[in-house]
């Protein structure tokens, strides 16, 4: 934390949880980057390696402590009376009551491991000593498998991810769009009712795209759909009405039941996953059922 505070300037120090190897820090801070994060890195295992002698200091509160070391980090709210000062030789100054190593090289060294952020606050995870050192073996190796796996030398490891990344989300924007064309277009079967009926079943197409576009259209227009849906072993039923006299959710249970299936929803939306192997069977059933459903309104 001393290294993250020369480097950020500015933080404060919310908790930290510590047990046998590891520990996490909880900070506030503006905003921390991962480059600031491998400086403070870099500059505490410097520290570490140096063997700087780690001092005890005394006070009878934390005033005094304070004007004594300007720099000291401390919870405030958290310190009342007499007052115990950690001093890693000329490097940092904080207020703790926890154990402490008598010189810094018998630390090892120090591994961030995870990063997380909520609201304003930073949860940094760490390692140290054996722990630390398996780690980041562990970490390297990991590296050196993706940089085979993904063909680009480790230099280059970020650069790729971000591409890649880039590179899906532009497909998946497109999927999206082609698979809410895919459901407009699906037409209503033949007699047309009081209410229409959609069926199909669709191959490739997004989930969330289809709920999505289906929603849209049950709002505005008395109608029902029924689409199976086939991804990569994965197979789905959605169901999507506007009528009274067919509630998706219900409709879909009654399905679920029948075929060993497992979703849910509500009135207007249900959606259910199925043994691939079972997906026409029962999409077929779903589409009997339906029809029944209308005719008998």
């Amino acid at each position: 934390m001393g290294s993250l505070q020369k480097i950020k300037g500015s933080l404060k120090v919310r908790k930290v949880e510590v047990s046998e190897g590891s520990g996490s820090v909880f900070v506030e801070v503006d905003s921390l980057r991962f480059e600031e994060l491998a400086k403070a890195q870099a500059m505490a295992n410097k520290i570490i390696s140096e063997g700087r002698v780690v001092k005890e200091h005394f006070f009878n509160s934390l005033e005094e402590a304070q004007k004594a070391f300007p720099s000291l980090r401390a919870h405030g709210e958290r310190i009342q009376g007499r007052v115990r000062v950690i001093e890693v030789e000329g490097f940092d100054y904080s207020a703790c009551s926890g154990k402490h190593v008598e010189n810094t090289r018998e630390c090892g060294m120090i591994l961030v491991t995870h990063v997380s952020k909520s609201g304003g606050e930073y949860r940094i995870d760490f390692e140290v000593g054996e722990k630390a050192l398996e780690t980041a073996v562990k970490l390297s190796t990991l590296c050196l498998s993706v940089s085979s796996i993904l063909g680009t030398p480790l230099k280059n490891l970020e650069k790729t991810a971000l591409n890649m990344k880039a590179e899906n989300d532009d497909l998946r924007k497109r999927l999206s769009a082609v698979t809410e064309e895919i459901v407009r277009k699906i037409p209503p079967e033949e007699p047309s009712g009081r209410v229409k009926l959609h069926t199909a079943i669709l191959k490739g197409v997004e989930a969330k795209t289809v709920m999505k576009t289906v929603g849209e259209l049950v709002s505005k227009n008395p109608s029902i759909y029924v689409i199976g849906l086939e991804w990569a072993g994965a197979c789905n039923i959605l169901i999507g009405s506007s009528d009274n006299n067919v509630n998706a959710a219900q409709a879909l249970r009654e399905i679920c039941k029948a075929f060993n299936g497992k979703g849910g929803g509500d009135q207007r939306i249900a959606i259910g996953s199925f043994s691939c192997e079972k997906l026409r069977e029962a999409f077929e059933e779903a589409c009997r059922s339906i029809r029944n459903a209308i005719l008998g309104a």
